[in-house]
């Protein structure tokens, strides 16, 4: 499961938060744009309860401000709204640093804006 917020108060530096569960624990992601972007930092929780708690408490972010998104692709980042993913993970050699985005259908090579 994934849930995506905007900060309700501004905070330097960041503008929105996700949180992404799976079998390990609950990853929670900053962001210091609206748009769909790579995140800044990550912070690892035992439970959801727990990083929504972290996120209430740090960053004002209630209960109510998430919105459910749709989880990722296989193979793909676990930080990203669209579904991208490191240029071959998904055939077992990973090429670290250079990314693609599925687009149309077709995965093409991705260069995100720092």
């Amino acid at each position: 499961m994934r849930k995506s917020a905007i900060l309700p108060v501004p905070h330097p530096d960041l503008k929105r938060l996700m949180l992404y569960e799976d079998e390990h624990g609950v990853y929670l992601f900053g962001y210091n744009t609206l748009t769909d972007a790579g995140g800044l930092w990550d912070s690892w929780f035992e439970t959801m309860a727990d990083a929504e708690e972290a996120a209430l408490e740090n960053y004002g972010v209630a209960s109510a401000d998430w919105q459910c998104i749709a989880d990722p692709l296989p193979d793909c980042q676990h930080d990203w709204i669209a579904p991208v993913r490191v240029i071959g993970r998904a055939d077992g050699q990973p090429w670290w640093g250079h990314l693609e985005k599925l687009t149309d259908g077709q995965w093409q090579p991705f260069h995100p804006i720092s």
